[in-house]
């Protein structure tokens, strides 16, 4: 379990050290991490009015006591459309998760939300949908709804 965390760890720190004009830190309760997650947003396609942003996350979420807590690490792709400050966002992922007794699991979180993002603020608020589904072993589908606030500490 330890190189599966390093591992994740050493890839974040190479993807948030890369240059790129738009990042966020953001805290998103709900969502895609289950309770709550804290992630990294990054822009890499930047248009007038499309932007597709990849995010990266991390949650703890307590089980039961046979399978302890689940480290859950979600990993997601955003595409944002429009102009103004409300802008629908648009998502697909795939949460990499493992219980503190060490069983891996995977699913896929979607989002589909609207995103309110000030003109020349370093902040954002998403109110959204985001089913998480399961997929490998059966087709189930967990409703969720997600609110997330995120900060740039970069000059908009």
């Amino acid at each position: 379990m330890r190189k599966y965390l390093l591992l994740y760890f050493f890839c974040l720190a190479g993807l948030i050290t890369n240059a790129q004009s738009n990042s966020w830190w953001s805290f998103e309760l709900a969502g895609s991490g289950g309770l709550g997650s804290f992630n990294y947003e990054k822009t890499f396609f930047d248009k007038p009015k499309t932007d597709l942003n990849w995010r990266v996350g991390f949650s703890v979420a307590p089980i039961d006591k046979n399978n302890g807590a689940v480290l859950i690490f979600p990993v997601m792709v955003h595409s944002i459309f429009g102009e103004g400050n409300f802008k629908p966002d648009i998502g697909i992922g795939q949460t990499i998760s493992i219980t503190t007794k060490g069983s891996p699991f995977f699913m896929m979180p979607a989002e589909a939300g609207c995103r309110y993002q000030p003109v020349d603020k370093n902040y954002y608020i998403r109110l959204s949908y985001t089913p998480i589904i399961s997929y490998l072993i059966d087709f189930q589908i967990q409703h969720w709804g997600g609110f997330t606030y995120a900060y740039s500490f970069q000059k908009q």
